[in-house]
């Protein structure tokens, strides 16, 4: 399988496990506040390998309906939660922006929005280089059993899409083909098909398309664009965030080998 090379993107592809009946989008990954993208604590294995101008793509499980695209995110940056939580300080429209993706904690109550943690000092925001000491987790925010694996090490990262992300509920594109025969060269092993886009089984798991197959599934995409997209998530707070059980482990190769 080939390698990345460092001057072109990659695409990264995974199922979404927070979606419910109607395509409907529950979970603090993928967010969206006013129409920017953000990707923060899930896919803890796969979020340390995802650069500066990778794509991802995040298709919906089954059980729910045709697999349809639900994100497409184009990496624009990628800063600590630390700085993230920095940005909601501001008096501006970006500070504002930041803000609103801060879980609140009011009265122990669930909050399911991606800024689940807080540096444990007020005053000091610089990278904290994925240190859980330096950090402490906003009460009612997701993943309370196990937020410090969110952001150990390289995993401190926060990912911030370009305006050209988008996600889609009921109206994302269905599931082609030609999108899966490209998906299926990110897989070492099983077989994709337009019913199971990353073969039986793998919910939890990611594959990497790289080279001149990344290429032809951006421009793909680039034709995909669902023609209404959301522009504020409404995640259900009453709901425990179950994407900790599905998130990625490359240690687990069971019966499907995914990069």
């Amino acid at each position: 399988m080939n390698a990345k090379a460092d001057d072109q993107p990659a695409v990264f592809a995974y199922i979404i496990a927070t979606v419910e009946k109607g395509y409907r989008l529950v979970g603090s990954v993928p967010w969206v506040a006013r129409g920017h993208v953000f990707f923060g604590p899930y896919k803890k294995n796969m979020r340390p390998k995802v650069m500066k101008d990778d794509y991802i793509l995040g298709i919906s499980p089954s059980g729910i309906g045709r697999r349809r695209v639900l994100l497409w995110l184009q990496v624009a940056d990628i800063i600590s939660f630390a700085e993230a939580f920095r940005r909601g300080n501001g008096k501006d429209g970006t500070g504002k922006l930041y803000k609103s993706l801060r879980a609140s904690g009011r009265n122990g109550e669930r909050d399911t929005k991606p800024i689940h943690i807080k540096p444990r000092d007020k005053e000091v925001y610089e990278v904290q280089n994925g240190d859980p000491n330096r950090y402490e987790h906003i009460l009612g925010a997701p993943h309370e059993d196990d937020w410090e694996t969110d952001i150990r090490g390289a995993k401190d990262c926060f990912l911030i899409g370009s305006n050209g992300s988008w996600v889609a509920g009921k109206d994302g594109p269905v599931v082609t083909s030609d999108l899966v025969d490209l998906i299926a060269t990110g897989i070492s092993c099983g077989r994709a098909t337009v019913d199971n886009p990353l073969t039986q089984n793998a919910r939890g798991k990611h594959a990497t398309i790289v080279g001149d197959d990344a290429v032809k599934l951006i421009h793909l995409m680039e034709n995909l664009r669902p023609e209404r997209s959301l522009v504020n998530s409404a995640p259900d707070n009453n709901r425990r965030c179950s994407c900790s059980r599905d998130d990625d482990d490359d240690d687990d190769q069971c019966n499907i080998e995914l990069h």
